[in-house]
């Protein structure tokens, strides 16, 4: 059977008026083939992509996510390794570039080669390299390549279907193009941080890098997309993605409630949202006996939180009219019930009666939990330095388009199998 590809020339063809026929038909037929291509699909999907990786610490992601579809992902490293290889934790707390847990995790499938870019022959390799590859994903400064040669103008004259993708914490022009970034950067100008935590206290930091993994994973969805266009009508593409932007992208609401109604969103604390007096109420974080669970009424059952706690005062019909003026009175009346229970117990009740409360996890919990081992969520991976690492698998179970595992390389570790030295 012919692949998609293959296919897809023959479509370009018959749509360019080569031959003479029903370009309808052959649309359908199209179609119906690369729904079949993906039924009976064997391997991983993207099998023969080809990756040059140039990103450092949590940008990292992106090739991530394409080296587990199937691409072969060639991490190109400084001399000393990316930085990303010096962030704990550390297997065994064990400081070394091979076992750090980031590293570990974030560069899952890739292969490792050495480069001083600022070295002309090492740049040069670069160039050489491009012309056998499909894409091109770099978290440099705005300007560094172009200043080394190697931005998209020099290297797609080389490789005209590159696609190129460029993930900063601002995008590559406007007033702040230049300005030092960061994760916290990108999370305060964003508007995430003024959105976190409780209202009577400054802003707090979410936990870890999301804002560059969010990019990241907006750049890999930007990459594939790229790549189904030039499929389609040929050509290469730059990507020009922004960490601020893809952030904010997300959050959407409280700039659009500025926007509309000239009002400023604020923080809520452990409570879901700062909403009209009506809407619903609980929906927020709450101490239980030994740790803490997230409450939520249900919107079609209004009054099964007061059955659940045995407190009528929760069924009154001033509270049931406005919860969310209620929440204080709401607030202590729960906690005075959650206390007595432990978590498990209070989301086992809550949940015979389908209301939507769960445990707040701890990372022992998480690694441990039931529900994720008996979907084989975390996978065990072998390592010639950190021996057997536990760490996520999939992002998805997908029965045609399988992701695979493979473990993180040591540092140029495919110098010769890549360059030959």
């Amino acid at each position: 059977m012919l692949s998609t590809k293959v296919f897809i020339s023959f479509y370009k063809i018959f749509q360019e008026g080569h031959y003479n026929y029903d370009v309808r038909k052959l649309k359908l037929l199209f179609i119906i083939y690369s729904q079949l291509g993906v039924k009976n699909m064997q391997g991983i999907p993207l099998e023969g992509l080809k990756v040059l990786d140039m990103t450092t610490s949590t940008f990292n992601y992106a090739g991530k996510l394409l080296a587990g579809f199937g691409a072969d992902v060639v991490k190109v490293e400084p001399p000393d390794g990316d930085p990303i290889r010096y962030q704990p934790p550390f297997v065994n707390d064990q400081v070394d570039p091979e076992l750090s847990g980031r590293h570990l995790h974030m560069n899952t499938g890739k292969r490792s080669i050495v480069l001083d870019l600022e070295e002309n022959s090492d740049a040069m390799r670069v160039k050489d390299l491009i012309k056998d590859f499909d894409i091109l994903i770099e978290s440099y400064s705005p300007g560094y390549l172009n200043s080394l040669d190697l931005g998209y103008e020099q290297l797609s004259a080389i490789q005209p279907d590159l696609i190129m993708a460029s993930i900063t914490y601002f995008g590559q022009d406007g007033p702040y193009a230049d300005y030092a970034g960061s994760e916290l950067v990108a999370d305060a100008l964003s508007g995430y941080l003024y959105l976190t935590g409780d209202p009577d206290r400054e802003p707090v930091k979410c936990f870890d890098n999301l804002i560059e993994q969010q990019s990241s994973l907006q750049a890999a969805v930007a990459i594939m997309t790229a790549v189904t266009a030039r499929e389609l009508q040929g050509g290469g593409d730059y990507l020009d993605i922004s960490a601020t932007e893809a952030a904010l992208f997300l959050l959407g609401g409280p700039a659009q409630m500025y926007h509309w109604t000239d009002r400023i969103a604020g923080r809520v604390g452990t409570r879901l949202m700062n909403s009209a007096p009506q809407m619903f109420y609980p929906s927020c974080i709450r101490p239980c006996k030994d740790g803490y669970v997230h409450a939520h009424s249900n919107t079609r059952y209004v009054d099964l939180l007061g059955i659940l706690m045995e407190q009528p005062r929760l069924n009154d019909p001033e509270i049931l009219e406005t919860p969310m003026g209620h929440a204080d009175e709401i607030d202590e009346i729960m906690s005075r019930w959650l206390m007595k229970h432990d978590k498990f117990e209070v989301v086992r009740l809550a949940q015979e009666m389908r209301l939507p409360f769960t445990e707040v996890f701890t990372p022992e919990e998480i690694v441990n939990d039931d529900h994720l081992n008996e979907r084989n969520f975390f996978v065990e991976v072998d390592h010639p330095i950190a021996g057997s690492v536990k760490q996520p698998g999939a992002p998805g179970m997908m029965t045609g388009t399988p992701w695979k595992t493979k473990r993180a390389p040591l540092l140029g570790e495919h110098q010769e199998e890549i360059l030959g030295n």
